[in-house]
């Protein structure tokens, strides 16, 4: 069952992105790099990016995203690519697609189903939930807030948290809540389209995975400065 609804989505998910460009008449192209940022604290220093990029109109659209980071000085030990095709109602935007695990699971490929969406000018939420091609469903979540302080300078916080649906040995999760993330950025608008910032990270384990993490004696949560900045097409 889990192998048939991973082809279902992954159909679905691959026409629609095929599509999308075709139907947006006139597609434009938007998008940017939302962070490339520098994590410090105890232990390694961290690198990390997310990008995301978009081609269609305010209706549909086709939408790549790229994630990963890894210790400073040393190799990049995540790199992740998520293909999407997206259809907008109103303030809100319904996702289908697939994402690609190039490390540090080289083989995993997930189908998507995800859902985007604004309050006003300042509050963003986005959800997702993912189906391994091994039958492993698990999802994240994230809100994001902007509150100027004056014309350039605006408090960006953040608040994240993913799930499993099982408990995996080879994650070492257990099922329900997984992991949780709160970040405050200060941002200061450089020009309209680029912007630096510097602020603050907390991460912590949740649920059970937090209590098996205590009973491997491995780290519970970390807190880590910031210094980073972001960029639109």
């Amino acid at each position: 069952m889990a192998r048939f609804a991973y082809q279902f989505w992954l159909l679905c998910g691959c026409a629609m992105v095929a599509v999308a460009p075709a139907r947006a008449q006139p597609a434009t192209l938007s998008g940017g790099f939302d962070l490339i940022e520098l994590r410090t604290g105890r232990g390694d220093d961290v690198f990390l990016w997310d990008a995301t990029f978009s081609l269609g109109d305010a209706t549909d659209q086709a939408m790549l995203v790229t994630q990963g980071g890894g210790a400073l000085g040393n190799q990049i030990d995540e790199v992740q690519a998520r293909l999407f095709y997206g259809h907008s109602v109103g303030n809100t935007t319904f996702l289908v697609g697939v994402r690609k695990d190039f490390k540090p699971h080289p083989r995993d490929i997930h189908a998507i189903i995800g859902v985007q969406g604004t309050v006003g000018t300042r509050f963003n939420w986005e959800s997702y939930a993912f189906l391994s091609d091994k039958g492993r469903l698990t999802g994240e979540g994230q809100i994001i807030y902007q509150l100027p302080v004056t014309q350039r300078l605006y408090l960006e916080p953040r608040v994240a948290a993913g799930w499993s649906a099982q408990s995996s040995a080879a994650e070492a999760t257990r099922s329900g809540f997984t992991e949780g993330e709160a970040t405050l950025r200060l941002r200061y608008r450089l020009t309209p389209k680029i912007n630096a910032y510097a602020g603050v990270v907390h991460e912590r384990l949740l649920a059970g995975t937090r209590r098996l993490a205590r009973a491997q004696g491995e780290a519970l949560h970390s807190t880590m400065g910031v210094i980073g900045f972001g960029f639109s097409l």
